[in-house]
């Protein structure tokens, strides 16, 4: 019996190839989508999900307030708090700090190796971490002072392999540290990525006040929580806990501490700043998103399926009634049509794999991920899940037409008689949920490029394009001066300075005090000391007063330049001349404020423009040189950069990058959001035309004879067309209606991530909406155009 309902099935779905292909690839692009989309999200949920302690490793952050004003919260925090709190809190089982260095120089013999991410950590890291080791003793690895962890690839770029770097030395300066271990390469899924690992022992050895120090905020400290441990109650003891060991009442107005879980680093993080250790961090928001998004795509490829099997199953009422009379049961005609349309699901699941197969490796250059089909193997559950999903929807698309049809009486089916307006009510419902959704994919799509074409294109205040950006050593510092001056002998180079951190980051916010009418102001704005011709270079407009200049000889130490927002805050209408310093320096060796500049966007547009101070400082160095290269000639201009380089820098090697892509970086998460979105409203829309053209085929089928009749009786080609066009453009522009109110909802809700951010006009509202309607009339073109071409004769000759 099941044998011959599958071949009847199977003959069935062959008689019409068309209706079954739309339907099948339809449903197979649907449940393709939902794949990639499970895919992507699950990436980003599996971050940080191989240590052992997972569930109970936070990292020690902090909410900072300085102005009274403005909160910000920071992943970094002071030396002291995690041996502190492992003696205070019974909760605290066990601590580690991490302490990325940056780059730094390592040498064998010959060879040198610049390594980024040479972190200092505590000897608790490997019990703590659950990271594999290639080579070596993770319970000793980081005991002795000296000690050196490599991560495998980095270790192989000196050695042949793991084994032959254990026990061998590199030099890290006049330092010569000692391979204790190689460690397996990070996984991408951690939001920690090092190459290098130094042991803290090395500090505390010759600075045992460094466990103690209090004040400054440089480390990230990750504490082990006893399980069961009530965190709010131990978070209420942090206030007591910072009063007691900076020795002061004031300061918990200025700091307080917070725990945040391992599991919500990646994702849970956008709103904490100088978190530089979070690789790829990811804004967990949009995980519901996309979350929504394979929701949506999930529903219009379902409603097509379910919308199809049932318009196409209205035009076997012959076929049944000819069963019925021959003796079908009921039942046997129930599982007949749930058998074809579970039939078409299993079809519909196994292509969206291949089309998985094929476009995954495009889609993973697009959105900048490296998923694959192959995770879903590891996943049992989510396999059933789809399997069983693919069955369902097979199950409900053929529900509806067995129910209905397998009950109506023989007679009626062979007369072809048993139609409804129910069913068409039903359908139209349907396609209204379809291209609704499609509508508000189509819309958000527009706004979300609208969006980040303007963060792209909005005028931060600043020379981001053709700005090289080189890391700088202590030589580098030393030579600051000839270097620069070599560099603009160069056609290729328009301008050359350097500063203490890289604009684009939050500066680091230090303590500053200026002189009022009232007395001494003290509050803590971002800071960043800068070289003489910082704004010159970097085209940074002065709104009042004058730049750095080394005719001043003040202007090295004691000149402050501050922005817009720094001048409105203290409240200072002619700030230049005011007194000023940072809080370090005595009341009475005060510098003062030699200009205002309009404020510019030294942070990501998903920030305001917080208050910040400038200043020359050369005797503390600087971390990173800019080099404002010219002309379209930008390989020559590496090249002739570089040589300059190498003649005057020895012991550092030439490493560059370019701001443009430094900000590229900032909006990664959004760009991937848009990339996921925009790809899916493609296949949105894809999936409601491919069912709005089988719709339109069957609708033109069933009125051909009415379609004859008309043209006989003098309609013309545009009047059937109208006819046949009508009823799916009223339905779009209700659907239009319906959903624009709740999209408009949601992009406002997005929105709100940015600072700086698009209005959303009607404009785009409308423009998604004739982009929709013009899809949709192209795509039911074919039909109602061959339809009203159709020589009436042939659809009247047997009446």
């Amino acid at each position: 019996m099941l044998r011959n309902y599958l071949l009847t099935a199977f003959r069935n779905l062959t008689k019409s190839p068309l209706y079954s292909f739309i339907n099948v690839f339809s449903l197979a692009i649907g449940i393709a989508a939902c794949i990639v989309i499970y895919l992507f999200i699950n990436d980003e949920v599996n971050f940080d999900s191989t240590h052992s302690k997972k569930e109970h490793i936070y990292r020690l952050d902090e909410v900072q307030n300085f102005t009274g004003t403005e909160e910000q919260k920071v992943a970094l925090s002071m030396p002291g708090m995690g041996p502190s709190m492992l003696n205070d809190f019974p909760e605290v089982t066990n601590f580690t700090r991490y302490w990325d260095r940056g780059t730094r120089l390592f040498t064998k013999e010959t060879t040198q190796l610049t390594v980024e991410h040479t972190v200092m950590v505590d000897s608790t890291f490997l019990e703590i971490f659950d990271f594999k080791l290639a080579a070596g003793n993770r319970e000793s690895a980081l005991d002795e002072p000296n000690s050196l962890l490599l991560t495998k690839e980095t270790a192989l770029k000196f050695f042949n392999t793991p084994q032959e770097a254990l026990g061998n030395t590199l030099s890290m300066g006049d330092q010569l540290l000692k391979i204790t271990a190689v460690l397996e390469d990070v996984p991408e899924t951690s939001h920690l990525q090092y190459n290098a690992l130094l042991s803290m022992t090395d500090i505390t050895r010759e600075e045992p006040e460094f466990n103690d120090q209090w004040g400054s905020n440089f480390l990230n400290t990750y504490l082990i929580i006893e399980p069961g441990s009530d965190l709010a109650h131990l978070e209420s003891k942090f206030d007591d806990f910072m009063i007691r060991h900076m020795e002061s009442e004031e300061v918990i107005n200025y700091y307080s501490l917070f725990l945040q879980p391992l599991s919500e680093v990646h994702l849970g993080s956008m709103d904490i700043e100088h978190d530089y250790n979070n690789y790829r961090k990811f804004n967990g928001d949009y995980l519901d998103i996309f979350t929504l998004v394979g929701l949506f795509i999930l529903i219009i490829a379902s409603v097509n399926f379910m919308n199809l099997t049932t318009a196409r199953a209205s035009h076997r009422w012959k076929e049944i009634g000819v069963r019925k009379a021959i003796g079908a049961l009921k039942q046997q005609l129930f599982y007949q049509f749930i058998l074809e349309s579970i039939l078409m699901a299993i079809f519909a699941l196994f292509l969206s794999i291949v089309l998985n197969l094929v476009f995954i490796p495009w889609l993973n250059v697009v959105i900048g991920r490296q998923l694959s089909l192959l995770s879903l193997l590891e996943n049992p559950i989510a396999i059933g899940v789809i399997a069983l999903t693919s069955l369902l929807l097979g199950v409900l698309a053929g529900l509806y037409p067995s129910l209905y049809m397998t009950a109506v009486k023989s007679i009626k089916a062979l007369k072809g008689s048993a139609g409804s307006s129910g069913k068409s009510i039903y359908r139209s419902a349907l396609v209204v949920i379809q291209f609704g959704l499609a509508l508000g994919m189509i819309v958000s799509t527009l706004v979300v490029v609208k969006q980040l074409s303007y963060m792209r294109n909005k005028d931060v205040g600043f020379v981001t394009n053709q700005m090289m950006l080189i890391e700088m050593s202590g030589e580098a510092n030393d030579k600051f001066e000839t270097l620069k001056t070599e560099l603009l002998k160069s056609k290729y180079v328009e301008g050359v300075t350097a500063s203490g951190q890289r604009i684009g980051n939050n500066f680091h916010q230090w303590g500053f005090k200026v002189k009022t009418d009232t007395g001494l102001y003290e509050m803590s704005p971002s800071n960043v000391a800068v070289d003489f011709d910082y704004l010159d270079v970097y085209g940074i407009r002065l709104k009042d007063g004058r730049s750095f200049s080394k005719a001043h000889s003040t202007d090295d130490g004691l000149a402050y330049i501050i922005n817009e927002s720094l001048a409105e805050e203290l409240g200072l209408k002619d700030p230049v001349g005011t007194a000023a310093a940072h809080s370090w320096y005595p009341d009475d060796s005060l510098g003062s404020i030699i200009g205002v500049t309009e404020d510019f966007n030294f942070n990501s547009l998903h920030h305001k423009v917080n208050t910040l101070a400038m200043v020359v400082h050369s005797a503390w160095g600087y971390d990173e040189m800019s080099v404002k290269v010219k002309g379209e000639d930008i390989p020559a201009a590496i090249a002739e950069v570089k040589n300059i380089w190498e003649a005057q820098i020895d012991t550092w090697p030439f490493e560059y990058t370019f701001l443009d892509e430094h900000f590229d970086n900032l909006y990664k998460s959004d760009e991937q959001m848009s990339a996921v979105v925009t790809i899916m409203a493609v296949l949105a829309i894809i999936i409601a035309c491919m069912g709005l053209f089988g719709l339109a085929s069957i609708t033109t089928k069933r009125k051909i004879k009415e379609i004859g009749i008309r043209k006989v009786l003098g309609a013309s080609g545009f009047q059937i067309t109208y006819l046949l066009s009508r009823n799916f453009t009223l339905l779009i522009m209700l659907a239009f209606v319906l959903v624009s109110p709740v999209t408009y909802f949601i992009l406002e809700s997005w929105l709100t991530n940015f600072a700086f951010k698009v209005s959303i006009s009607p404009l785009t509202f409308l423009l998604g909406a004739i982009l929709a309607l013009v899809i949709a009339l192209v795509t039911i073109g074919y039909h109602t155009i061959k339809a009203s071409r159709e020589n009436p004769v042939k659809a009247l000759r047997y009446e």
